[in-house]
């Protein structure tokens, strides 16, 4: 309800003057208060306080709407979102009586001027305890909303090197004591300028400590950095949502196949983007670096392609794509430490950008880990028998050939998303070197002395422990020791009196954990890589929500190492084939 009120006012409202909000501070006020008008100013908020205390999933679908329909209103908006979040935090009861319930609806803005305590370095302003408060010395490179927000949260280092954070009037101002704040003009940005972003400068400031917010310690901010890593790629999220935006736009208009064909690939890139983001609650901060390079890129990247479709129109100041393109310049440098300066200088510089990635298989022997196909083999429940009939012999043909018939999820086979999904592809578009890969092999064979057992996070980190962190790209193999019950139907499929079955599998939770790992896919030696009385097949549709790899019936996992094994998987490319029988093979080094 509430992203569709939003999307609503959005796409009324605000999309129509994005250009005028990105350079009129009073159109940009107007549209700023149309949120507040809707409630939505403080969406964080606990409902205690008047606001709607949102999930962060909630929040941040909200900031990517914002942001795709106006880069300065998401940006002037955001900084009155923190400063509610900051004083929801805060042990001073007064201030949040006297500011949270009036911060949802825009009756109260307040910015914040924190950013530069992140910096190395000797502190840019100081404070120093005095009675009844704390003097503020220094100055303040960036605070955002001058004549839009009538008020700041400042923060001034303290010589502990722990901050106080405390509420100013956003205003210059002359105290009685001598104290003063004076700003700057208002900085010439090359987006979002309405926002009137300028620098304070605070000279013997007395700050009373019925003002102050919270005192945080050494290194808060830092940390807090680290931890909140993600919370700034909605933004650049919702930049390249503008910017394909345009790009569709264009296509419509120009009719030519190429930019449909890019449109359809940045937006299939961004959804998986998104999806990484999103299921990245177990990842490490090195993946969430990553994570937070490849969204920055990928606004970079859409909104250069706006450009490109825009063509000569594009150097026209009051034209959308260039407008975008400015955007995604602000939401590069948002926020940025030096691990995010490091990460986004990476995957812009990466060869795998602009050259196919070689890949060499340096091996001693070839396994396969494929079973052999005969007609008593072990199957679902009405699944196609397997069937071979001789059509020609050589004593009276000249050759042998028999005609065989099985089902597309028979013996060792890999399962495509059309299994799943009305609109998932078949697996004859899988692209042959997703069919390339490499793999780790879990072992819980022990463990499968239960036939019910599911294979859980603490599997998986206890496994990383001992063998480092399962990385991107490859697939994870479940040895059950299942694999040596094959050759007895009832057994492999463990049937009780009630026809339930019972082999072990991936449970749900490890497979989000999997996919939040981004690996290409799972295998597994059982009939299947959901568990046995699974029927809803949780596994298989999580992981098929893209084309990725699932195989299943597969043998000799034994004989792998636990690292280093290359999976070469062949595949029938049956037309719009829900899966294929495979011959997978393992390269061993």
């Amino acid at each position: 309800m509430i992203l569709d009120t939003a999307k609503s006012y959005l796409v009324k409202e605000v999309a129509p003057l994005a250009n005028e909000i990105d350079i009129n501070s009073d159109v940009l006020l107007k549209a700023l208060k149309g949120l507040g008008n809707l409630g939505l100013l403080a969406l964080r908020v606990p409902q205690q306080w008047g606001g709607y205390g949102v999930s962060d999933e909630v929040f941040a679908s909200f900031q990517e709407l914002v942001a795709r329909y106006s880069g300065a209103l998401a940006f002037l908006q955001t900084q009155h979102q923190s400063a509610a979040g900051m004083l929801v935090q805060s042990r001073n009861s007064a201030l949040q009586q006297a500011y949270l319930p009036h911060m949802g609806n825009g009756d109260v803005l307040l910015g914040v001027g924190f950013s530069h305590i992140r910096r190395l370095g000797d502190p840019t302003t100081v404070a120093i305890p005095v009675a009844g408060g704390y003097q503020i010395d220094g100055f303040v490179p960036w605070v955002t909303g001058w004549n839009l927000f009538s008020e700041f949260i400042v923060a001034a280092t303290l010589a502990d090197g722990g901050a106080v954070f405390g509420i100013v009037a956003f205003v210059e101002t002359q105290q009685a004591t001598g104290g003063a704040i004076a700003f700057g003009t208002p900085m010439q940005l090359a987006s979002m300028r309405s926002t009137s972003t300028l620098s304070a400068t605070l000279t013997r400031f007395f700050l009373p400590s019925d003002r102050v917010v919270f005192i945080k310690p050494a290194e808060w901010i830092h940390n807090n950095d680290i931890k909140n890593i993600l919370r700034a790629t909605p933004l650049a999220i919702g930049c390249a949502m503008a910017g394909l935006d345009i790009i569709q736009a264009a296509a419509q208009a120009k009719s030519l196949a190429f930019i449909d064909e890019a449109f359809t690939a940045l937006d299939r890139e961004l959804s998986e983007c998104r999806e990484a983001i999103a299921q990245a609650h177990y990842s490490t901060f090195t993946q969430k670096v990553r994570l937070r390079a490849w969204a920055i890129d990928l606004a970079v990247r859409t909104a250069h392609a706006a450009i490109t479709v825009s063509s000569g129109s594009a150097n026209n100041s009051d034209r959308p794509a260039q407008r975008v393109y400015r955007e995604a310049l602000v939401y590069t440098v948002s926020g940025q430490t030096p691990a995010i300066m490091e990460a986004t200088l990476k995957q812009l510089t990466s060869p795998q950008r602009y050259h196919p990635k070689s890949q060499n298989i340096t091996y001693s022997q070839v396994i396969h880990l494929s079973h052999v196909i005969h007609p008593d083999i072990p199957q679902w429940l009405g699944d196609p028998p397997v069937e071979f009939e001789t059509v020609a012999e050589l004593n009276q043909d000249g050759y042998y050939l028999r005609r065989f018939s099985l089902g597309e999820h028979t013996a060792t086979h890999i399962n495509a998303p059309k299994s799943f999904y009305t609109d998932g592809v078949g697996i004859d578009q899988y692209p042959a070197n997703l069919l390339v890969v490499p793999a780790v092999v879990l072992n819980i064979k022990a463990q499968a002395a239960n036939p019910d057992y599911t294979l859980s996070v603490a599997d998986i980190l206890t496994w990383e422990q001992q063998h480092g962190e399962i990385e991107p790209g490859g697939v994870v193999l479940l040895y059950t020791g299942w694999q040596n019950k094959w050759w007895d139907k009832a057994a492999f499929l463990n049937a009780d009196s009630s026809s339930n079955l019972h082999f072990p599998g991936f449970s749900k939770n490890a497979t989000q954990f999997l996919l939040q790992r981004q690996i290409a896919g799972v295998g597994i030696d059982t009939h299947g890589v959901d568990p046995g009385q699974d029927t809803m097949l949780t596994t298989n549709r999580l992981v098929l929500e893209k084309p990725r790899i699932v195989l299943e019936n597969l043998t000799n996992l034994d004989q792998l190492p636990i690292r280093g094994t290359t999976l070469a998987i062949g595949i029938l490319r049956l037309q719009n084939g829900s899966g294929s029988p495979a011959a997978v093979m393992a390269f061993v080094p």
